[in-house]
């Protein structure tokens, strides 16, 4: 086994990013879900702050850089979730991000998360939710983010 192919191994565990939304994909395994094999309804929120995780880092936005040198962390502050049908084990999910608004200090995205089909094109809905991120600094006062605004994905539109 070439070590060195490690890295191409590894590339799109962050997903992709399309236009204005971000695509993160994931598989149901079983310890995601409960006797009767249905995901736990927390795990969402697990699934929808790995999304926004891959997605800073797609953007080249380090989360550990931010906090050491810039005193920035971001938090949730508000999520607003809506379970339409559950996933199962096995369910391969796709979860979609995009930008819903963008200010001095917060960030608000949609995510979605659908189950995908391998033999068509087909996504269905499982969970759709609106999440608000804040800057705070490390006595947890809000701070400003316009370096990480300035990024094309996060222009209001």
């Amino acid at each position: 086994m070439k070590f060195e192919d490690d890295k191409n191994n590894f590339q799109n565990l962050d997903g992709l990013i399309k236009g204005n939304q971000h695509f993160y994909y994931l598989k149901i395994y079983y310890e995601d879900t409960d006797a009767g094999q249905i995901v736990y309804h927390t795990n969402y929120l697990k699934y929808f702050e790995r999304a926004r995780t891959s997605l800073l880092n797609l953007l080249k936005i380090d989360q550990v850089e931010l906090r050491k040198k810039h005193n920035v962390i971001l938090v949730v502050r508000k999520a607003n979730i809506v379970w339409h049908k559950p996933a199962l084990l096995n369910d391969r999910i796709l979860i979609k991000s995009c930008l819903k608004y963008a200010k001095n200090s917060s960030i608000t995205i949609d995510q979605l998360a659908y189950r995908t089909y391998d033999s068509e094109n087909k996504r269905e809905l499982l969970v759709s939710g609106m999440v608000q991120i804040v800057a705070v600094n490390n006595e947890f006062k809000v701070k400003k983010i316009n370096k990480i605004l300035n990024n094309d994905f996060f222009q209001n539109k």
